[in-house]
């Protein structure tokens, strides 16, 4: 491994103490322009295979050395992770004293990789650790980018689970923020008895974060399968976050979803509710089931096409969230865009973002009325958001059964936008086709027609279904 200053890093995981210990293995820093031998870091128990989980550059020229493999006395494949100066390496022999290290048999500390931070520092991850007796509750450790951490994985120096499985430090569950901070997902965490209700946990880039799990800390569920932080969590483009959870129980009403806004700067914490959270109010609702589309403004809109109206299933929404307060409560049409007719899935499309910070909800499934599909392309405020039912009044609709308005949408350069709708019918003349050109600063709301479209005037002239360009 070439560090930035053109030192290199070399491991030997099979390196053998001479007239001793097989595999104990080294890490060996070298002068890049002399090559000659700077600093040696060596196992000192047969099989540690010191380094054979490999070498992590950090941003600020050092690195970080993973033995998921060493033994610490009798606990075999304890695991350690050894900090190592770009410039005079790290020597001698693995211990407490210059490694992070676990003190039980297949804590295995490092193994579920590491995270480098922007700020030089970087984040060690090991979901195999036990706490104390607690089989594989897992541990999330900070380390300093410019001394390392060392000693035994603790609650004093990590964040920790508490029950067995729990496996904080998981493979991929660090989001790292423009802030240098960074975000724990733990969707295993057992809240008490609530098996797998999930939390998300903030830490400091600077100093990171300690001490076991809770709601003081973290963003929790509170009915197991909650499953709070089973998705990647979104980075918003002012520094803040948003954790989705469609699988977070409303009372009685299983997997309503739940999405919940939190700071870049402190986290959040707490039990989730309709208090901190835009949640569904109906099983199945499945609030926040796609992607958050993160907004150039710094806000994000949520889509959930599995919402309920009411008893009117299926009919999806579409939710505008401020980037500095969020949005809480439960989804309806006085904050959210909504279907009204069954199965109309209303945000199972993707949102078209434009250039000005405004964004497009395409809904070619939409029923205008008893019109089944006619379709709807929808203009929402990316300072507002846009809400109540979709509608001619507040969208661009079909009017014939399988128009499919809003199949295509093409966002231009100049922030307005262009809806494609191939399979328009012209009164009689089916999938004659339209284009329509929209401006991207205001809503538009009406019928495609020969008078805001580009229309064919023969059947199946599809005009509009090779792209816009």
């Amino acid at each position: 491994t070439v560090l930035a200053n053109g030192n290199v890093v070399v491991t030997d995981p099979s390196y053998d103490i001479p007239s001793g210990a097989a595999d104990v293995g080294a890490v060996y820093l070298y002068n890049g322009a002399t090559h000659a031998q700077i600093s040696m870091l060596t196992g000192s128990t047969a099989g540690d295979q010191v380094g054979s989980s490999g070498v992590i550059t950090l941003t600020n020229g050092n690195f970080v050395i993973r033995s998921q493999n060493w033994d610490n006395g009798t606990a075999t494949d304890a695991g350690a992770v050894t900090w190592g100066s770009g410039e005079t390496g790290v020597s001698g022999v693995v211990s407490a004293a210059n490694s992070l290290v676990g003190s039980t048999a297949n804590d295995q500390v490092g193994s579920s990789g590491i995270t480098t931070l922007s700020n030089g520092a970087y984040v060690v991850l090991s979901q195999n650790w036990d706490n104390g007796t607690v089989a594989d509750a897992g541990a999330v450790t900070w380390g300093s980018g410019n001394t390392g951490v060392s000693g035994v994985v603790s609650a004093a120096n990590s964040l920790v689970g508490s029950a067995a499985n729990d496996q904080v430090g998981g493979w991929g569950s660090i989001t790292t923020l423009s802030n240098g901070a960074y975000v724990v997902r733990s969707p295993n965490w057992d809240n008490g008895t609530a098996t797998n209700a999930g939390a998300v946990t903030w830490g400091s880039g600077d100093t990171g974060i300690s001490g076991v799990v809770s709601a003081a800390n973290s963003l929790v569920g509170s009915t197991a399968n909650d499953g709070v932080g089973d998705y990647d969590i979104t980075a918003l483009s002012n520094g803040n976050i948003v954790v989705r959870s469609p699988y977070w129980d409303n009372g009685t009403a299983t997997d309503a979803g739940a999405v919940t806004w939190g700071s870049g700067a402190t986290g959040v914490s707490g039990v989730v509710g309709a208090g901190n959270s835009l949640v569904g109010s109906t099983a199945n609702d499945q609030v926040g089931i796609y992607d958050i589309t993160a907004l150039g403004s710094g806000a994000y809109v949520v889509r959930s096409p599995y919402w309920d109206n009411g008893a009117t299933t299926d009919a999806g929404a579409v939710t505008w969230g401020s980037g500095e307060t969020g949005v809480s409560g439960v989804v309806g049409a006085a904050n959210s865009l909504v279907g009204s007719t069954a199965s109309e899935y209303l945000g199972g499309y993707d949102i078209i973002m434009l250039s000005n910070g405004n964004y497009v909800i395409r809904s070619p499934s939409w029923d205008n009325g008893a019109v089944a599909d006619a379709g709807a392309v929808t203009w929402g405020s990316g300072t507002a958001g846009v809400s109540g039912e979709v509608s001619a009044s507040n969208s661009l609709v079909g009017s014939t059964a399988s128009d499919g308005v809003g199949s295509s949408v093409t966002a231009l350069s100049n922030g307005a936008y262009v809806v494609a709708s191939q399979y328009w019918d012209n009164g009689t003349l089916t999938d004659a086709g339209a284009v329509t050109w929209i401006t991207g600063t205001m809503a538009f709301g009406g019928a495609v027609t020969a008078a805001n479209s580009l229309v064919g005037s023969t059947a199946n002239d599809q005009v509009g279904s090779r792209g816009i360009t």
